[in-house]
């Protein structure tokens, strides 16, 4: 018997593990088929659409809903940009193995106008990506901004779906600021997190705003042990 404890090596969390590819689970492949599908078909006659992703708290898997949403419709041979607008806690270039600054709040605060728009390519999954940028002191103010609703009429005009994806509703009022400009946001809730006061916030805000609300992505819900493994889990698409 050995003297010594021999000390367990600490996993260290890789968000790209998260993220959608061929090596997913079928079942995380099918819910954003899903999605994606249902996404697609709650928009009819619009080329050119614009989705907001949001949540009533932190910590709902929004982000890489959002990301493994554009994911999806990248693998369709759409064009997509995803807009990180969560500029206080900003998560989507890390998620994706990128730098986050320069980006979006850079571009918002350049009262001259000389700064170009941060968009860079991610090869890996085929999706443009407009990291948050620099933290801002005031991200609302550049969210609210004529220049903030002018750079996502402009995206629309270039790419097939624009994925912005938003801080938490129930935290801050950002992703309703937007609404006019926003085709239709969906909301992501988690199993065994989100509370019922919390989500009847999140749509009444939203309904305050006049924002089309496509649905809920139900994040983390159990599988059944009878068709997937135990404790297996994943992405469940609610269409309203």
């Amino acid at each position: 018997m050995g003297l010594f404890k021999k000390k367990s090596e600490k996993k260290v969390f890789n968000p790209q593990k998260m993220l959608l590819s061929e090596n997913s689970s079928f079942s995380v492949q099918e819910s954003f088929k899903t999605l994606r599908t249902n996404v697609t078909f709650s928009l009819p006659g619009q080329r050119n659409r614009c989705i907001g992703v949001v949540s009533a708290n932190r910590g709902e898997g929004k982000s890489t809903v959002s990301v493994n949403l554009a994911i999806s419709l990248a693998q369709i041979d759409k064009k997509v940009v995803i807009v990180d607008c969560d500029m206080r806690i900003p998560t989507v270039a890390a998620k994706l193995g990128m730098e986050n600054r320069p980006g979006l709040s850079d571009f918002l605060a350049d009262e001259d106008g000389n700064s170009q728009l941060p968009v860079v390519t991610n090869s890996d999954f085929g999706i443009d990506v407009i990291p948050a940028g620099t933290i801002p002191p005031d991200p609302t103010k550049l969210i609210e901004s004529p220049q903030m609703s002018e750079l996502i009429q402009a995206l629309k005009v270039v790419y097939d779906y624009v994925i912005v994806d938003f801080p938490p509703v129930t935290v801050v009022s950002d992703a309703a600021m937007l609404s006019s400009v926003i085709d239709g946001y969906l909301i992501v809730t988690m199993h065994d997190n989100t509370g019922t006061s919390q989500m009847d916030e999140t749509i009444r805000q939203l309904n305050f705003a006049n924002a089309n609300i496509l649905g809920f992505v139900y994040n983390s819900k159990p599988a059944s042990r009878k068709t997937y493994k135990k404790n297996s889990k994943y992405y469940y698409y609610e269409y309203r």
